[in-house]
């Protein structure tokens, strides 16, 4: 896990199994669609759709040098656009070398306000398939989460994993004394009593 993101520990518990438990499929962030110095430079463009798709696009660039992290702190601190801040945001907590702690992301990390648990798919609890489900998400400056992707799928439970997550809602991370967009992973736990 990378160090601008939070692990939030919020494992949901549903029961005990009679079977064991399903092992997690790996889900790589995908690689980015063009080279990333033409991200990059996509990062100053007019407008801020374009720049918000080059920032999430960057999230898959792995490795990265400083220019790269960088431009996405500027986008991340200075665009006047939410998106693109939360474009940068999720970036900046997937790429590897020169990336940000904690302390320089945030001031403090979001908490969890509602944490309503998770539908059990029926099929999946008739077949007693339970294991965890690690999804990233994306907290706005707001609390909710804006965006959510799947990094260790159980196939029959994935969709309500991501349903669950979308209504979490935090007390959203703080910079400087303002609410601002975090990256967390999320377990959502399935489990059979």
């Amino acid at each position: 896990m990378k160090a601008a993101c939070v692990v939030v520990g919020l494992l949901l518990a549903l029961g005990c199994a009679s079977k064991p438990r399903s092992k997690p499929n790996a889900i790589p962030l995908p690689k980015p669609p063009r080279p990333v110095a033409e991200l990059v430079a996509q990062l100053t463009a007019p407008d801020p759709p374009s720049r918000a798709s080059a920032a999430r696009a960057l999230a898959g660039a792995g490795e990265v040098d400083s220019g790269v992290i960088q431009a996405l702190v500027t986008a991340r601190d200075d665009d006047a656009s939410e998106p693109v801040r939360e474009g940068a945001t999720w970036a900046l907590a997937h790429v590897n070398g020169g990336g940000l702690s904690d302390e320089q992301q945030f001031n403090s990390p979001p908490k969890i306000l509602v944490q309503p648990k998770p539908q059990y798919p029926y099929y999946a609890y008739q077949n007693k398939i339970e294991g965890t489900v690690v999804v990233v998400i994306l907290i706005n400056s707001l609390g909710k989460v804006s965006h959510a992707e799947i990094r260790q799928s159980i196939p029959h439970l994935d969709e309500a994993a991501l349903a669950c997550v979308r209504d979490w809602l935090f007390e959203p991370a703080q910079r400087g004394g303002k609410p601002v967009a975090s990256v967390a992973h999320a377990p959502v736990t399935f489990r059979i009593y």
